[in-house]
């Protein structure tokens, strides 16, 4: 499963904020955690898994100094305003356990400040990180951390099914800011919409299915895209470029 988010930083945070930034996606992490144990630990991306497991992303729940440092080294004689990214990797490398997550900040490309978490799953049919309202919840989680312009959860292939290029899918889950009203949209996906709302902080959050959304199952991608086809319809569905 594919988390994918997009916000805009304020100005006040400073440029190569590394050990912020670092900190920042620590509730996240917590979150996840309580839900996969093996989401627990992790490590700053390298050339080797040996490299990887040399350098903690934190210690004692906090920015290790080894994980500020080798990003510092990275962007040294960098431009401040230059597009940078944090990559960590959960340490496990069974295709079915594991997980990598990218931070991208500074810089003022259409997507340069976001978050991309990817878990790796057992099957089409699983979700380590629970059914839809434990997804709505790292949502709003997300959305708590980030003020998101917008979030999508669900399978990454789901990309090549979505409606649209240039606006975002709703795939399992989709966070829109609040609605001045609400918004028209398929019966069912309106009953997942009120659930959603009832157990998440995210309350313009798309849930298609109460079951783990598969991109495989046609009744699954039409639903998602039935819903992307209405709220364009309804000029709720913005472009990237307008975000």
């Amino acid at each position: 499963m594919n988390l994918f988010a997009q916000h805009r930083d304020s100005s006040v945070i400073p440029s190569s904020a590394f050990e912020f930034h670092i900190r920042r996606l620590r509730p996240l992490i917590d979150l996840m955690t309580e839900k996969d144990r093996s989401l627990a630990n992790w490590y700053m991306q390298a050339d080797t898994i040996t490299q990887a497991l040399q350098c903690k992303v934190y210690e004692n729940n906090e920015p290790s100094e080894a994980a500020v440092l080798s990003l510092a080294d990275e962007y040294k004689g960098k431009a401040s305003n230059v597009t940078k990214s944090i990559g960590i990797w959960n340490g496990v490398e069974s295709g079915d356990e594991g997980a990598t997550a990218y931070v991208s900040f500074d810089g003022g490309g259409l997507i340069s400040q976001m978050l991309d978490l990817e878990i790796r799953e057992k099957n089409l049919n699983s979700s380590r990180l629970g059914e839809y309202k434990s997804i709505a919840e790292i949502v709003a989680k997300t959305v708590e951390i980030y003020a998101s312009l917008y979030v999508t959860f669900g399978p990454r292939k789901y990309t090549t099914e979505a409606v649209f290029d240039d606006r975002p899918g709703v795939s399992w889950m989709l966070y829109l800011p609040h609605f001045s009203h609400r918004p028209k949209c398929p019966k069912r996906a309106s009953l997942s919409l009120s659930r959603a709302m009832a157990s998440s902080k995210a309350r313009s959050s798309f849930s298609v299915t109460d079951e783990v959304f598969d991109v495989h199952n046609r009744e699954h991608v039409k639903a998602a895209n039935d819903i992307e086809i209405r709220l364009a319809d309804q000029d709720l569905l913005p472009r990237f470029v307008d975000l």
